[in-house]
């Protein structure tokens, strides 16, 4: 929808100066407004000028690197041959315009198979000769063509469409995030009432250590004999 409104506003604001020129009252163009229209339709346009005997017409569209679409070769309002460009062949239908006045006479071009490619500004351009038989072109109004996927309805119910959907999905991601917490907090609880700490292993006893008695013969035989002395100088 924005894209929709940016074309609009850009070729709007890009078709006046060519209003300026349809004020010449030569050259006039119809549907003047912007047309929506769906991929694969068809759009006419209507190119029509009061000017006696034009040599030829050309249908630009003016926001492309190939401008051009067709050119007719024209005696007296009849065309003597047509040129129609690569990308509208067999796209293209020209008739002599049925709605036009007795003093205007002009060209019916029925564009088929539209896609979003040719959303553009088209305008018309005669040729002539002026009173010094100087080749002069004058162009007319443009119209402003939007191709777009859907109708009018359906780009309408889109945004609310995606709006439930959007918020859907938010609802959808709450619910299921609660959910898992809750979960987890449960899980968390019932982890706690069925935990008890582990009781460490009891430790082997410590060896102890016994000193070894140290047995000195020498000496005690020393002293023995120093006591059986003292004895027997006490008997004596």
């Amino acid at each position: 929808m924005m894209k929709v409104h940016w074309w609009s506003c850009v070729l709007g604001l890009l078709c006046m100066p060519a209003e300026v020129i349809l004020g010449l009252g030569t050259a006039f163009q119809s549907p003047s407004s912007i047309s929506f229209m769906r991929v694969n339709s068809s759009a006419e346009i209507t190119c029509s000028t009061s000017l006696k005997n034009p040599m030829g017409l050309y249908v630009y569209r003016q926001f492309h690197s190939e401008k051009n679409i067709v050119y007719l070769d024209l005696m007296e309002f009849s065309i003597t041959k047509n040129t129609i460009y690569n990308t509208f062949t067999g796209r293209l239908h020209v008739t002599p315009a049925k709605t036009v006045t007795n003093d205007h006479h002009g060209f019916t071009f029925q564009l088929s198979l539209l896609g979003l490619e040719d959303t553009n500004l088209y305008y018309c351009e005669w040729l002539y000769t002026d009173t010094q038989f100087n080749k002069r072109q004058v162009a007319s109004n443009g119209t402003i063509i939007i191709i777009k996927e859907g109708g009018p309805e359906e780009q309408c119910k889109n945004p609310i469409l995606d709006l439930i959907l959007i918020c859907s999905s938010i609802g959808a991601f709450t619910v299921i995030l609660l959910i898992f917490i809750i979960v987890l907090i449960m899980r968390c609880k019932r982890y706690k009432k069925k935990f008890r700490p582990a009781v460490p292993p009891p430790r082997p006893p410590r060896p102890q250590h016994i000193c070894p008695h140290h047995h000195h013969p020498y000496l005690v035989t020393s002293v023995s004999t120093d006591i059986n002395m003292d004895v027997n100088m006490d008997v004596r």
